[in-house]
Protein backbone atom coordinates (compact mmCIF):
# COMPACT_ATOMS: atom_id res chain seq x y z
CA UNK A 1 0.00 0.00 0.00
CA UNK A 2 1.36 3.40 -0.93
CA UNK A 3 0.14 6.80 0.16
CA UNK A 4 1.09 10.20 -1.10
CA UNK A 5 -0.12 13.50 0.27
CA UNK A 6 -0.69 16.31 -2.20
CA UNK A 7 -1.26 19.24 0.10
CA UNK A 8 -1.39 23.01 -0.13
CA UNK A 9 2.38 23.32 -0.48
CA UNK A 10 2.57 20.94 -3.45
CA UNK A 11 -0.43 21.88 -5.57
CA UNK A 12 -1.69 25.26 -4.23
CA UNK A 13 -5.00 23.68 -3.21
CA UNK A 14 -6.85 24.66 -0.04
CA UNK A 15 -7.74 21.03 0.75
CA UNK A 16 -5.50 18.14 1.61
CA UNK A 17 -5.75 15.24 -0.85
CA UNK A 18 -4.43 11.84 0.21
CA UNK A 19 -4.14 9.21 -2.52
CA UNK A 20 -3.86 5.61 -1.35
CA UNK A 21 -3.44 2.70 -3.75
CA UNK A 22 -3.78 -1.03 -3.27
CA UNK A 23 -2.40 -3.58 -5.75
CA UNK A 24 -1.50 -0.82 -8.20
CA UNK A 25 1.11 1.89 -8.78
CA UNK A 26 -0.25 5.38 -9.37
CA UNK A 27 1.64 7.75 -11.65
CA UNK A 28 2.27 11.38 -10.77
CA UNK A 29 0.21 12.41 -13.82
CA UNK A 30 -2.84 10.55 -12.50
CA UNK A 31 -2.35 12.09 -9.04
CA UNK A 32 -2.39 15.51 -10.69
CA UNK A 33 -5.58 14.54 -12.57
CA UNK A 34 -7.23 13.50 -9.28
CA UNK A 35 -6.26 16.82 -7.69
CA UNK A 36 -7.65 18.82 -10.60
CA UNK A 37 -10.97 16.97 -10.48
CA UNK A 38 -11.40 17.32 -6.69
CA UNK A 39 -10.43 20.99 -6.50
CA UNK A 40 -13.41 21.82 -8.75
CA UNK A 41 -15.77 20.49 -6.06
CA UNK A 42 -14.90 23.43 -3.82
CA UNK A 43 -17.71 25.49 -5.38
CA UNK A 44 -20.28 23.22 -3.69
CA UNK A 45 -18.66 22.98 -0.27
CA UNK A 46 -15.76 25.24 0.61
CA UNK A 47 -15.54 23.80 4.12
CA UNK A 48 -13.99 20.52 2.95
CA UNK A 49 -10.71 19.97 4.75
CA UNK A 50 -9.48 16.67 3.32
CA UNK A 51 -10.22 14.13 0.59
CA UNK A 52 -9.07 10.53 0.94
CA UNK A 53 -8.90 8.80 -2.45
CA UNK A 54 -8.44 5.04 -2.49
CA UNK A 55 -7.57 3.22 -5.72
CA UNK A 56 -7.94 -0.54 -5.78
CA UNK A 57 -7.46 -3.18 -8.46
CA UNK A 58 -9.50 -6.40 -8.31
CA UNK A 59 -7.37 -9.34 -9.45
CA UNK A 60 -10.34 -11.62 -10.14
CA UNK A 61 -10.55 -12.14 -13.95
CA UNK A 62 -14.32 -12.59 -13.73
CA UNK A 63 -14.57 -8.99 -12.54
CA UNK A 64 -12.64 -7.58 -15.52
CA UNK A 65 -15.32 -5.06 -16.51
CA UNK A 66 -15.33 -3.55 -13.04
CA UNK A 67 -11.84 -4.38 -11.90
CA UNK A 68 -10.78 -0.85 -10.98
CA UNK A 69 -12.36 0.73 -7.91
CA UNK A 70 -12.12 4.36 -6.78
CA UNK A 71 -13.46 5.42 -3.39
CA UNK A 72 -13.46 9.08 -2.34
CA UNK A 73 -14.07 10.13 1.25
CA UNK A 74 -14.43 13.85 1.93
CA UNK A 75 -14.03 15.23 5.43
CA UNK A 76 -15.32 18.70 6.22
CA UNK A 77 -16.84 20.91 8.86
CA UNK A 78 -20.35 19.90 7.84
CA UNK A 79 -19.72 16.18 7.92
CA UNK A 80 -18.31 13.39 5.81
CA UNK A 81 -19.34 12.45 2.28
CA UNK A 82 -18.42 9.26 0.45
CA UNK A 83 -18.59 8.11 -3.15
CA UNK A 84 -17.39 4.88 -4.72
CA UNK A 85 -17.34 3.68 -8.32
CA UNK A 86 -16.05 0.75 -10.37
CA UNK A 87 -14.90 0.80 -13.96
CA UNK A 88 -12.77 -0.87 -16.60
CA UNK A 89 -9.98 1.66 -15.99
CA UNK A 90 -9.13 4.18 -13.29
CA UNK A 91 -10.06 7.22 -15.37
CA UNK A 92 -13.61 5.97 -15.92
CA UNK A 93 -13.96 4.95 -12.28
CA UNK A 94 -12.62 8.33 -11.10
CA UNK A 95 -15.04 10.21 -13.37
CA UNK A 96 -17.99 8.18 -12.04
CA UNK A 97 -16.93 8.63 -8.41
CA UNK A 98 -16.42 12.38 -8.81
CA UNK A 99 -19.84 12.66 -10.51
CA UNK A 100 -21.48 10.84 -7.58
CA UNK A 101 -19.64 13.01 -5.07
CA UNK A 102 -20.55 16.17 -6.98
CA UNK A 103 -24.23 15.19 -7.02
CA UNK A 104 -24.15 14.50 -3.30
CA UNK A 105 -22.42 17.79 -2.51
CA UNK A 106 -24.80 19.69 -4.79
CA UNK A 107 -27.78 18.11 -3.01
CA UNK A 108 -26.37 19.08 0.39
CA UNK A 109 -25.61 22.58 -0.86
CA UNK A 110 -29.17 23.07 -2.12
CA UNK A 111 -30.59 21.69 1.11
CA UNK A 112 -28.94 24.46 3.07
CA UNK A 113 -30.72 27.18 1.15
CA UNK A 114 -34.08 28.48 2.23
CA UNK A 115 -36.37 28.41 -0.76
CA UNK A 116 -39.45 29.72 0.98
CA UNK A 117 -40.01 33.34 2.02
CA UNK A 118 -37.46 34.72 -0.40
CA UNK A 119 -39.55 37.81 -1.03
CA UNK A 120 -40.65 39.97 1.87
CA UNK A 121 -44.32 39.85 2.66
CA UNK A 122 -46.14 43.07 1.92
CA UNK A 123 -49.31 43.92 3.73
CA UNK A 124 -52.32 44.36 1.47
CA UNK A 125 -54.62 47.11 2.70
CA UNK A 126 -58.21 45.98 3.31
CA UNK A 127 -60.71 47.00 0.66
CA UNK A 128 -63.95 48.75 1.46
CA UNK A 129 -67.06 47.17 0.17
Amino acid sequence: MSANKLSEDDMDTPVEIVVTSRNVDVSEHFRLHITQRLVRLERYDSSMIRYDVELDHENNPRQSKASQRVAILGHGKGGTVRAEAHGPDFHAALDAAVAKLEARLRRNHDRGREHHDRHPQTAIPPTRA
